[in-house]
């Protein structure tokens, strides 16, 4: 079996954390990194561009790449295969790649519909609201960078099948038990 670094990414509510968790918990050596967890090491608020306070060259999306890539390496160096999970723009995966080559690249894509109503099911604290999940989606569904990622329509699924359908397109690559 060959060594791999999955990227889970998708719209809010996709299953990214869920899938990418389940994933790790089959395999026999894997480290699950959530880019939600790293972003919430920045407890003053994540900024994007715009609204990031003067100072420093190095935007807060290229610090979220940056350290989950010396996370991801540092693990791979140990043995490990890699599953990192979350929505992450352009900038953050060229920082995640100065640090480790991806090898396999899954866009979690349910129907619009689908991602409205997981994301109204979640805790408070957590919902982006309707509004976002559609600034989200089309995103996704619109920007050329996404074109490489394999799309999975996980609308029908449950969580254990739409782990089991990522476990299944790492073995057809080689790379999975």
């Amino acid at each position: 079996m060959s060594q791999f670094v999955l990227a889970l990414t998708g719209p809010p509510g996709a299953g990214k954390t869920s899938v990418g968790s389940q994933v790790a918990k089959r395999l026999a050596r894997c480290a699950a990194l959530d880019a939600d967890a790293v972003k919430h090491m920045i407890v003053s608020g994540f900024y994007t561009d715009a609204s990031m306070p003067e100072g420093g060259g190095f935007t807060e999306w290229e610090l979220l790449g940056d350290s989950i890539g010396v996370l991801a390496a540092n693990f791979a160096d140990k043995g490990c295969d890699v599953v990192i999970s979350g929505y992450i723009d352009e900038a953050a995966w060229a920082k995640i790649e100065a640090h480790i080559s991806i090898t396999h690249r899954i866009l979690l894509l349910p129907e619009l519909d689908m991602v409205i109503a997981r994301d109204s099911r979640r805790p408070t604290e957590t919902t982006m609201g309707e509004a976002s999940v559609r600034k989200h989606y089309d995103v996704f569904m619109t920007k050329s960078f996404y074109r490489g990622f394999q799309r999975l329509d996980t609308t029908k699924q449950q969580l254990e099948e739409s782990a089991s359908h990522v476990l299944a397109l790492l073995e057809r690559d080689g790379d999975q038990p």
